[in-house]
């Protein structure tokens, strides 16, 4: 990528209007943005922040045609793997299936019931184990569904069917979804919105860092809302507009990574969008202990290097992972200042 090189101009899309609701009136955010994340995407972008329901979107953005040429380097080309079955006969892993047992309603053999203690007294042990799994409660009956949506490799497939889902993942990378479907996983290739998937087909759907990839949010939340069953529920997580790391980094932090994220959220803006599409119950979960990755790569690419490629930028030791754990505790308190925002929304039964 050549700092003289631009996205070509009959790859640009203009918007002139939010991407999330609609309204023109909005505010620049930033003005000179580049793919600093993984340095494949040519050019520099604009991202305004809507003066209406407070989310902030490139424009212009590349086209949907155009965009793939910006994941070159992305993380869906590893072999995918299991957050449960891979290491099960160990100590640790016993211990959090005692959770999960205790605390989403699963049946586990050979869990360490007082896993569920331990967890209870560590915050952060608990919030990486409830991530581990999306938050997901046990199966209500034995048919039950969930679809993810950009599914990457298809490791969360593996993840649900241990926990005792059928699995459907929707992917739009062909390498992965090949990747996937050798692993013996239902993995189809597509994004929203036009999945070509059956309407009331499952019991959970779920979008880990993939909402804020989409061109059309309230398309594919309306097409979200058909695909779930009445009373299905939809997790979504992606990085948080209110962030701290934002405040501190600027064009820097790493949750802004321009170009592939066109439509970034708060709490707010967020709420707003799943609430106009017609679902319900609402609720922003706590946030998840990430401050240190956020903080670590924006630092990196800071000082002009790659953050995929430097695990520890001058001044990350120890000023830099103290300022991050700090934000991690202040996000344990205040979600809405966390690095990334997770939320969960049902559609009516």
């Amino acid at each position: 990528m050549s700092p003289e090189e631009n996205w070509p101009e009959q790859d640009l899309e203009w918007l002139g209007k939010c991407p999330a609701c609609g309204s023109a009136p909005r505010s620049e955010l930033f003005g000179s943005l580049r793919d600093l994340a993984f340095q494949v995407a040519p050019g520099t972008w604009t991202m305004w922040r809507c003066l209406t329901c407070d989310a902030a979107y490139l424009d212009p953005r590349p086209s949907e045609d155009s965009i793939g040429r910006a994941y070159q380097n992305y993380y869906t080309h590893t072999q995918p793997c299991s957050a449960i079955s891979e290491r099960r006969a160990r100590v640790k892993i016993r211990r959090q299936l005692g959770y999960y047992n205790a605390h989403y309603g699963y049946n586990f053999a050979g869990a360490w019931p007082f896993g569920r203690l331990i967890f209870k007294l560590d915050h952060a042990k608990a919030s990486r184990a409830d991530y581990a799994i999306r938050h997901l409660p046990a199966p209500s009956r034995k048919d039950a569904v969930l679809l993810d949506i950009g599914c990457g490799n298809g490791s969360f497939l593996l993840t649900a069917r241990d926990l005792g889902y059928a699995a459907v993942g929707l992917e739009p990378d062909a390498d992965a979804v090949s990747r996937g479907r050798a692993a013996g996983l239902d993995v189809r290739l597509g994004l929203l919105p036009h999945s070509g998937l059956a309407e009331g087909s499952f019991d959970h759907i779920f979008l880990n860092h993939v909402f804020e990839h989409l061109h059309k949010p309230r398309e594919a939340a309306a097409e979200i809302l058909r695909l779930l069953r009445p009373g299905g529920r939809v997790w979504l997580s992606q990085p948080n507009l209110d962030a701290i790391g934002l405040s501190l980094f600027g064009e820097f932090w790493r949750g802004l990574e321009t170009p592939r994220h066109l439509c970034l959220y708060a709490r707010k803006s967020l709420t707003r969008l799943l609430g106009e599409a017609g679902f319900i119950d609402i609720e922003m979960l706590p946030a998840e202990a990430v401050a240190e990755s956020y903080f670590r790569q924006s630092l990196a690419m800071q000082q002009g290097l790659n953050p995929q490629e430097t695990p520890a930028p001058p001044g990350w030791e120890p000023g830099g992972k103290k300022q991050a754990r700090a934000a991690n505790k202040a996000a344990s308190r205040t979600a809405e200042r966390g690095e990334s925002l997770a939320m969960v929304a049902k559609r009516p039964g």
